[in-house]
């Protein structure tokens, strides 16, 4: 493989990693948001079956949107 190639390919794998890792981002905004809007719904009635590091995001998402509605 000639060496302009391979740094094509690795500046394609460097731009879709990022976008991936940014993907990965927005879906677990996302996944949480959603257990906020059940949990005040009513539809989720306790967090037990959740992961230790979904509970930390949740709870840093709760205190953000807490910190903008004491503006």
């Amino acid at each position: 493989m000639l060496d302009g190639e391979k740094a094509i390919l690795e500046q394609k794998i460097a731009a879709a990693t990022a976008r991936m890792n940014e993907l990965r981002r927005a879906n677990r905004e996302m996944e949480v948001k959603l257990v906020i809007y059940d949990a005040i719904a009513g539809r989720c009635k306790n967090l037990d079956d959740l992961s230790p590091n979904f509970i930390d995001d949740l709870q840093k998402k709760v205190a953000k949107r807490h910190e903008e509605v004491q503006k």
